[in-house]
């Protein structure tokens, strides 16, 4: 039995009921004028209801309608296709979006207009018979089109709340309908979907083509769908302007009237780049030890060779010419002794013990350790949490890296836990400036190239910062250290 067979059971609409209808009708066409307008002067009455009407020529086709829709309702036929046709009516009622309160009351409005006009031109006893009849296809009119009605209404709801959900993902979400369209999209905030791309569209108009082609996302999709089963794509590379972007595409067949299959894709790229760092890293770490085992191993022996060239030298006469080529060797094995301990002291975790003092007091100290004539600008003092050794040892480098610039050298103290270093040389080159704190890196001919990233290593270590600042002429650095807690910022 069908649903629409079901109701006309359940409420014993019969054969008599038909008769009672198709009798009632000469009486109600005669007063279908004055139905009709009455129950739009009640609806044009209330706002919310008025509000989905566009015009007066709009209300004007609809009374028309509604003169159908009564020689329909007592005339019949109320087979399947008349259910049909009440159904469709609440679906129109939904997408003009009236609210569903006035079903209700409209029908009430209509159907006491017509039992008045019954009980006013027909006989008391047919009238009750023929009333009856009227509540008894009103109610199935009303519950054929109420029940499409709630249901378009709990669709359209539940589809918005798709969309809304989906919309607002922080990630990328594609859901797509039976035909391949896409129905619900998150915002185009991750550079990767195309702002002018709308809802209804297939996938190619959301994605770079380049994307699904390096994926073969149809192809996925398809054996996602034949195998009922997720299908991933670890990894799918995306190149943008030079620049790589790395993508997991997951590909999930859905069984929903709703949604047919929804594609999510996750950008790897930080992590693709977070793993190139790490094994970087990694790298560095197990050079830096294979570079203190060897440094130790040459530390000996170089010490060694130091102490035989002074044996020899202090055995030569002071005019001997053979002494001059022992000094120039003794150079060499003085800057090999550096490399060491630079290398020795790059390797090596920093063991930090940040203590309160002052950064004046620091400053100064360092000073008199580098052996460099500085000016000490700034009359403002602050109380830090640092390491002096590591503090002075960092200002001592700079301070003879400054030195070694040329021209005058001077330390600016402050604003707050801050010192600048900075000299009237040549400055650091464009060249060099992005890579100045790494390793082997050195503007000297001579240098090792360690100091300054020995510097930034043990300044990090204090939680402090150490940065060349951008200047007209000369080199300026920046360390930044903690403030003392106790201190006002």
């Amino acid at each position: 039995m069908s649903v629409w067979q079901d109701m006309l059971t359940y409420v014993d609409f019969c054969e008599s009921d038909q008769e009672n209808l198709r009798a009632a009708w000469p009486l109600i066409e005669s007063h279908q004028q004055t139905i009709v307008t009455h129950f739009y002067d009640i609806i044009l009455g209330h706002p919310d209801a008025r509000a989905v009407f566009d015009d007066q020529a709009q209300v004007l086709r609809l009374q028309n309608t509604m003169k159908q829709w009564m020689k329909e309702l007592l005339l019949g036929p109320w087979d399947e296709a008349y259910f049909q046709r009440r159904q469709r009516i609440g679906r129109v009622h939904v997408r003009i979006r009236l609210p569903e309160r006035y079903m209700f009351t409209a029908m009430n409005r209509m159907r006491q207009d017509m039992i008045d006009v019954v009980f006013d031109n027909a006989e008391k006893d047919q009238a009750k018979e023929m009333c009856r009849s009227i509540s008894k296809i009103a109610d199935l009119d009303l519950a054929a089109m109420t029940s499409t009605y709630m249901e378009a209404r709990e669709w359209q709801q539940l589809r918005t709340l798709q969309d809304l959900i989906i919309h607002n993902m922080p990630v990328t979400v594609l859901c797509l309908d039976a035909d391949g369209q896409v129905a619900s999209a998150t915002a185009p905030g991750t550079r990767l979907l195309n702002p002018q791309a709308t809802v209804g569209q297939p996938l190619e108009a959301f994605l770079p083509p380049e994307l699904l082609e390096v994926a073969n996302l149809e192809a996925a999709m398809e054996r996602a769908q034949r195998s009922g089963r997720v299908v991933t794509i670890p990894r799918a590379l995306l190149i943008e302007q030079g620049n790589d972007r790395h993508f997991r595409i997951t590909v999930v067949p859905l069984a929903h009237e709703l949604a047919h299959m929804l594609v999510h894709l996750e950008e790897l790229t930080d992590v693709v780049h977070a793993e190139v760092r790490a094994q970087q890293a990694e790298s560095l770490a197990r050079i830096g030890t294979l570079a203190a085992n060897i440094a130790h191993e040459i530390r000996n022996p170089l010490a060694a060779i130091s102490a035989t060239l002074q044996v020899i030298g202090g055995s030569l006469a002071t005019d001997d010419r053979r002494k001059v080529v022992l000094e120039k060797v003794g150079d060499q094995v003085f800057r090999l002794d550096r490399l060491v301990s630079d290398l020795l002291g790059y390797s090596r975790p920093a063991q930090v013990s940040n203590q309160v003092t002052e950064l004046r007091s620091l400053a100064r100290d360092a000073v008199a350790q580098s052996g460099v004539d500085v000016e000490l600008r700034g009359e403002q003092d602050c109380q830090v949490f640092a390491d002096p050794q590591y503090t002075s040892q960092v200002i001592v480098n700079l301070l003879q890296n400054a030195r070694d610039a040329g021209g005058p050298v001077w330390i600016e103290l402050g604003p707050g836990p801050t010192l600048r270093i900075c000299d009237s040389g040549p400055g650091v080159s464009a060249e060099v400036r992005d890579r100045l704190f790494e390793p082997f890196v050195t503007t000297k001919t001579r240098g090792t190239g360690l100091g300054l990233a020995i510097s930034r290593k043990y300044t990090e270590a204090m939680g402090g910062s150490l940065e060349l600042l951008d200047g007209d002429g000369g080199a300026c650095f920046r360390i930044g250290l903690l403030r003392a807690p106790h201190e006002a910022p």
